[in-house]
This record gives structure tokens, C-alpha cells and sequence, in this order.
């Protein structure tokens, strides 16, 4: 019965989710938008590549960043988009409050959203390596792919997605609008440090080590592996497949534990601050 309730409640706030996601436009309008953002941002990576490198184009350092850019999409879109429910409800909508005095309570609902996010980052994440694919030449031997460890990998990063994700929700509850700020300056901020597109091995002493200490370093080193062969990082070459899903594994249980109490003290010291329902009216 437990079991059921929790299915049904995620089921409803998935479902409010996309509602509130998709009705600024008719149908067609937000499928052309859905479709066109991906490949956009395909095309856009592929200028910038060929700006910073001179024209010359390395395919093998091109297909790392681009992966990297690729699976960053679920950063993106849960990370951010989970902070920015808590502004929405109760900045626009004013109802946050009553979100937690709801059976469904703020923790599962924030669930529920965020499994249309992964969604949206999923249907990105498809269209850009299609358009990779076929557009762009950016192919490689199928038969290297370890399909089991990937998506273990993948699963496993997932949920250093979500908790990070929860983190930022649970700041969002303590700041103004303005923690779509936040939001956005953390995503950027994992993109320049875990190796979305250069090898962590060029980012200072010191920096390096902090980027160790987390989880996405080793996802998308995990990916890049899995997929296609190899990754990035020299520094993280020299672990073996085990040692690197172990570390990936060991980092995200760390960070989800963190994250967990941190949001539980973040809400804690919101509700005694009153701010569940104070609007800024910004």
C-alpha cells in the first residue's frame, strides 16, 4: 500500500510537471522547440570547437568534449531545474506553502518534477548524438562500447544528478529569486571543473584534488570510457575499470549523504525563517 501511494503521488507531480513545463506553447510550437534546442546546441558546440581550435578540427578531442557536453544536459536541466521549482511555487505561483502541507509533501513532489526533467535531458541528450552521428561524423566503433558498465555508470551518476539537485533546492528555499543565480553559477561551475570540456589534468593543483572529491569528475570520465573506449583524463587513466566505478560509487554515496542532511537542514532553518511563503516580488 506504501509502495502504491508513493507510486501515485510521484505519478501526480510528473504529471502537474509537464503540465507547467509545456503549456506556454501549443503542442507543435513546444515539440519544434524540444527538438530544435538539442541540435542548436549541437551546431553551436561544433562552431565554438572550430573558433577556439583554429579551424582545425581534432575529431578524437572533439568527440570527448562533446560527449562531456552531452551527458552535462542532465546537470543542466535537473540541477537548475529543480532550484528553479522552489522559486516558481512560491515566487509565481505562491503556492509552496501549501505544497508542504500536502499529503505528497515537498520531497516527493520534488521527485516527481524532477523526473520530467530527465526526461527533457534525455530526449536532448538522444537528438545530440544523433545529430553527432550523422551530421557531424562523430562516429566510433560500436563494438568497443561496454554496455553493461555504462549504464551502470550512468545510474549511478544519475543519482549524484538528483541529490545535487535537491542541495540546490534546499538553497533556493533560503534565497530570493535571485537563486536562479545559484542554480545556473553551479552547473557552470561543475562544467568548468569536472571535466566537461578539457581534461581535469590542465586545471591547477589543488583544484584538481577538489575535483576528486566529486562524483561528476568520475561520471563523465566513466561515460567517456565505457563509450567509446577511453577517457579524458590522463590522471584518471591509471585507474582501472573497477577502481573507477568504485570511486564514482564511493563519491556519490558520500555526496548523497551530504546532500541529504544538508537539505534537511537548509529546510529546517527555512521554515524557522519564515521564508516558505515570503515573496520578493522581484
Amino acid at each position: 500500500m506504501a509502495v502504491t501511494t508513493l507510486a501515485g503521488r510521484l505519478r501526480t507531480a510528473a504529471w502537474l510537471g509537464w503540465q507547467i513545463e509545456s503549456n506556454w506553447a501549443d503542442p507543435l510550437v513546444f515539440a519544434i522547440y524540444s527538438v530544435a534546442r538539442p541540435l542548436a546546441t549541437a551546431l553551436i558546440l561544433m562552431g565554438i570547437y572550430w573558433a577556439v581550435t583554429g579551424g582545425h578540427l581534432q575529431r578524437d578531442a572533439f568527440l570527448l568534449f562533446y560527449i562531456g557536453n552531452a551527458f552535462h544536459e542532465y546537470v543542466l536541466r535537473l540541477v537548475v531545474g529543480m532550484g528553479w521549482v522552489v522559486v516558481e511555487e512560491r515566487e509565481e505561483y505562491e503556492t509552496l506553502k501549501y505544497v508542504y502541507a500536502s499529503p505528497i509533501g515537498i520531497f516527493t513532489y520534488l521527485w516527481g518534477r524532477s523526473s520530467v526533467k530527465f526526461a527533457q535531458a534525455t530526449l536532448s541528450v538522444v537528438l545530440m548524438f544523433l545529430m553527432g552521428w550523422f551530421v557531424l561524423g562523430l562516429r566510433w566503433d560500436l563494438g568497443v562500447v561496454r554496455w553493461g558498465a555504462f549504464l551502470l555508470a550512468f545510474g549511478i551518476g544519475l543519482v549524484a544528478v538528483v541529490y545535487l539537485g535537491f542541495l540546490v533546492a534546499g538553497l533556493a528555499l533560503l534565497l530570493p529569486r535571485a537563486a536562479m543565480t545559484m542554480n545556473e553559477g553551479l552547473a557552470v561551475a561543475l562544467y568548468l571543473l569536472c571535466g566537461v570540456i578539457y581534461p581535469i589534468d590542465l586545471l591547477p593543483r589543488g583544484l584538481q584534488e577538489l575535483t576528486l572529491l566529486l562524483p561528476f569528475t568520475y561520471w563523465y570520465e566513466a561515460l567517456r570510457r565505457f563509450l567509446i573506449g577511453h577517457g579524458a583524463s590522463e590522471r584518471l587513466s591509471a585507474l582501472s575499470d573497477g577502481q573507477l566505478l568504485g570511486a564514482l560509487i564511493a563519491a556519490t554515496l558520500v555526496f548523497a549523504v551530504a546532500s541529504h542532511f544538508g537539505y534537511l537542514a537548509l529546510e529546517r532553518r527555512a521554515r524557522k525563517l519564515g521564508r516558505l511563503d515570503q515573496t520578493t516580488l522581484f
